[in-house]
């Protein structure tokens, strides 16, 4: 069970607020952390990133995750058994898509709600600050502790989030486990940029209605650099409209678009980027070096923005070398 400080409030005026003055019969995750053995290092208390704390008692046994990548985060943390349920949407934007994974064998949910995840009977629910405050609110007022997290969206974030969950659950040695390998990835790709290194390169969407680049302080912003590539579109922050006259004028070198995760078939912004006479000019499509990724990695903001690194890396390695000059 986690106790903040805002939750042993409220459980104060419910106490006070009872019928008869009674005390309110125990919330399942109270019931459940009173009953759990003691283990070693708990209670602990975890700081929380937008303030205040939280007194863990003992190692959660019934997670949910709100979004995706928060899933992807739990998944490496913790076996099966100990995630309570998962967003129905890791299948289409997680590492966790093929049949059999025993993660996805897990109850789901369509929309972060505070009914479906009372479903679930959670100890602990992992959220962030994008994840329904609605939800989050009556979740808390139900008894049930929620952990919100900053932000997934730079890859600082992916280890500080990973380190804090560690934390929290009683896995600090799996945390630092995991966040040694994914920098030892990292020093591999710098090791070895090749023929990319300094190349300008934007990350780009378009579903026919206009476009998009990802500037600074964006997760492809992250991914681009861990390739050895420039972010052409870096003067931007966030997330910016692009239309092809913009888009013409930059004239980056690469262009990272995002694909169908059928390698069989190309992703909307592929096929208009490739084919409109428009763009018949760009110096990337000219080169052949127009790149699709798979879009849950183009999309992703877990500790795949490594993997969107290494996919890229592969894939453009090997159009860079038959490209014309």
């Amino acid at each position: 069970m986690i106790i903040s400080r805002g939750a042993a409030l409220l459980a104060l005026v419910l106490v006070g607020c009872g019928p008869g003055g009674g005390a309110p019969a125990p919330s399942a995750s109270a019931a459940a952390a009173s009953a759990a053995p003691a283990a070693a290092g708990f209670p602990r208390v975890v700081d929380l990133p937008e303030g205040g704390t939280l007194t863990v008692v003992a190692p959660p046994q019934r997670v949910v995750a709100s979004a995706s990548g928060l899933g992807d985060l739990l998944c490496e943390l913790l076996p099966p058994a100990r995630l309570a349920g998962l967003p129905d949407q890791m299948r289409d934007y997680s590492s966790h898509r093929e049949p059999g994974d025993p993660y996805l064998a897990r109850p789901t949910f369509h929309v972060f709600a505070a009914e479906a995840v009372l479903a679930l009977q959670p100890d602990l629910v992992v959220a962030d600050r994008w994840s329904e405050l609605e939800a989050r609110q009556r979740l808390i007022a139900s008894g049930v502790p929620v952990l919100t997290i900053g932000g997934l969206e730079r890859l600082d974030d992916v280890r500080a989030t990973w380190r804090l969950l560690a934390h929290a659950l009683g896995e600090e040695a799996r945390g630092e486990q995991l966040v040694a390998a994914l920098d030892a990835r990292i020093a591999a790709l710098a090791a070895a940029p090749g023929a990319r290194k300094g190349l300008r390169a934007v990350a780009y969407t378009n579903g026919g209605t206009g476009g998009w680049v990802a500037g600074s302080g964006t997760t492809a912003d992250d991914w681009l650099a861990l390739a050895g590539l420039v972010n052409a579109a870096a003067d931007r922050p966030g997330h910016t409209r692009f239309d092809f006259e913009d888009l013409l004028v930059l004239d980056p070198d690469v262009l990272v678009v995002p694909g169908s995760d059928d390698p069989n078939e190309l992703g909307g912004t592929a096929r208009l980027v490739g084919s409109d006479p428009a763009l018949a000019g760009l110096r990337a499509r000219r080169r052949g070096l127009i790149v699709a990724l798979p879009g849950w990695l183009f999309s992703t903001n877990s500790q795949h923005i490594v993997t969107a690194a290494e996919e890229l890396a592969r894939r453009l390695d090997a159009q860079l070398a038959q490209a014309p000059p």
